[in-house]
């Protein structure tokens, strides 16, 4: 029921086990192998994932599928065994050359949805993103535009520059800011600007 296999790539021991009705508890292993106790119960485990083959750890030890290049181990199988597929594990069992390359195609994509290089490919999803900010910003230098000149066409009698010109000369007839504004800047013996 349990197995280690020592893997030579991530230099760890990766665990293969199947839950089954009957037992929740590891037979004893053969001599150098270690029992491994299984951390999920078929009631609790099974209902989510179907009838696929819990294989390993995973991402975090829940049995579930994720593609993903930094785990390319996950917990389950991607697909439910079929007699097919049954049939071609018997068969992967014995010699490799035996198999053809459909044959081990149709076992990789029973295992994995997708391989590291179809995960790690880039899926354009950029484009609607940047496509999505150019069109947020040319809607809202639109809307700019229309409240400028269909909302707001009238300008104030405050932003003319006669009205600002007599607004001057009321804060220098009335002394504002003497110490450092308007005022101060202003000789008021000879009524120009200071030099």
């Amino acid at each position: 029921m349990f197995k280690v296999v020592s893997s030579n790539i991530c230099k760890k021991s990766l665990t293969r086990f199947s839950i089954v009705a009957q037992a929740h508890t590891a037979a004893p292993a053969a001599p150098g192998h270690h029992a491994v106790e299984p951390q999920f119960k078929q009631a609790e485990v099974y209902p989510r994932i179907g009838n696929r083959e819990i294989v390993g750890f995973g991402r975090n030890g829940e049995p579930s599928y994720f593609d993903s290049p930094d785990c390319p181990c996950p917990a389950v199988r991607w697909k439910e065994d079929t007699p097919e597929i049954k049939a071609l594990r018997e068969k992967a069992k014995g010699d490799w050359t035996n198999l053809t390359v459909e044959e081990k195609k149709i076992l990789y994509r029973a295992d994995f949805r997708s391989t590291i290089s179809e995960t790690v490919a880039p899926t354009g999803e950029w484009k609607f993103i940047v496509g999505s900010l150019l069109g947020i910003m040319g809607a809202t230098i639109w809307g700019y535009y229309f409240f400028t000149k269909a909302i707001y066409p009238v300008k104030l009698e405050t932003s003319s520059n006669e009205h600002q010109a007599r607004m001057l000369e009321r804060m220098i007839a009335q002394g504002v800011g003497r110490v450092h504004g308007v005022s101060s800047k202003w000789d008021y013996e000879t009524g120009t600007w200071k030099k």
